[in-house]
């Protein structure tokens, strides 16, 4: 029998990418200008992706937010 918890992919705690913590001011309940994000610029194709997996409403995580070096 298993011993790790199934993946939340509901919990807007959550990158919708990655899972891992997504430092989400609003998840948090704290003032959302206070959000990581407000002060960075979000990579677009990061965005498209969360958005076509379904999970527009979810906060993606630094790193997956970073914009990419490669033009790709």
């Amino acid at each position: 029998m298993s011993t790790t918890k199934p993946v939340s992919y509901a919990n807007p705690k959550r990158c919708p990418l990655c899972e891992q913590d997504n430092q989400c001011a609003v998840a948090a309940n704290s003032d959302p200008a206070s959000c990581w994000c407000m002060a960075v610029k979000i990579d677009e194709q990061a965005k498209q992706r969360a958005n076509s997996n379904g999970s527009a409403k979810r906060c993606l995580c630094k790193q997956c937010g970073r914009p990419s070096l490669s033009n790709n």
